[in-house]
């Protein structure tokens, strides 16, 4: 197996979400360029020069949609309902033509996966900022344990290097109860809490759940009304039509780069590879 370069990852997400976009066309399904994603269409016309994944967001009922139709050759769906799924979350994954190792297991019991896009759906919240700031808080709690839990149960691979392998043996001495412990529960418990939102289309906010940041994301959903298509990389693709808003709701002044000390790839706990 050969190592994939930031610029394979970037190449080859890129072309996992061109086959999401062809599909989504095809069957009328709304989803949004998100994120980092979204960012680096406004201010790079792509990725991000150091960024390592897509984000794409999708209305719950869009969400659903695509987790039960999407059926391409050489793709997988792991949706988050699935009892086996450690994340929140859903993703597509490539089957036939990449290689994923990761030290922070997703999925219980043996699992062989490529590279993939995640799939975050938005459902709707309380227009009561009181109300909504309680359920983000929630949800970020149970996030943050799943997060911490899996971090604990990471496994030793050469592939990852000393460096790596060492901080895997480090947080099993600082954390040894961590290693045993399920990360289920808690999952389950924010599945429940996205489970008993209002329906889609019945509030005036919306926020993205099942992977919160330390931020209030509480989205007026005026701003996913529609889409504009962005230039990103070869292809233009669909952004939400207050893109602007929501990237200074997220950024401020967006436009501005980050320290070069932040410019760096984040997901230093994968390593990708050619079959």
């Amino acid at each position: 197996m050969r190592k994939m370069t930031l610029q394979d990852i970037q190449s080859f997400s890129l072309e996992i979400l061109k086959v999401v976009d062809k599909f989504c066309k095809e069957n009328n399904i709304t989803y949004f360029l998100a994120y980092g994603t979204l960012l680096g269409a406004v201010r790079h016309k792509g990725f991000i020069p150091w960024d390592d994944d897509i984000d794409i967001l999708l209305p719950r009922p869009d969400y659903e949609r695509l987790l039960k139709t999407f059926n391409v050759p050489g793709f997988k769906v792991f949706d988050a309902s699935d009892p086996n799924m450690l994340l929140p979350y859903s993703r597509i994954c490539d089957t036939t033509r990449t290689l994923v190792k990761t030290t922070s297991p997703w999925y219980k019991g043996t699992i062989q996966s490529g590279m993939w896009i995640d799939l975050f759906p938005l459902d709707a919240v309380s227009d009561d900022p009181e109300e909504f700031k309680s359920q983000y808080k929630r949800a970020l709690d149970d996030y943050r344990e799943t997060v911490a839990i899996r971090r604990r149960k990471t496994t030793l691979d050469r592939d990852f290097g000393m460096k790596r392998n060492g901080k895997t043996l480090l947080h099993r001495f600082l954390h040894p109860f961590r290693h045993f412990q399920d990360p289920m529960p808690a999952k389950n418990k924010l599945m429940a809490e996205m489970a008993a939102c209002p329906e889609y289309g019945s509030t005036a906010h919306v926020s993205m759940l099942p992977c919160p940041e330390p931020r209030w994301e509480w989205f007026p959903i005026e701003d996913f009304a529609s889409t504009v298509d962005l230039q990103f990389c070869d292809v233009k693709l669909p952004a939400p039509v207050g893109w602007d808003h929501l990237l200074h709701q997220l950024w401020g002044d967006y436009m501005q780069l980050p320290p070069e000390k932040d410019r760096h790839p984040k997901q230093t706990y994968l390593r990708n590879f050619w079959l």
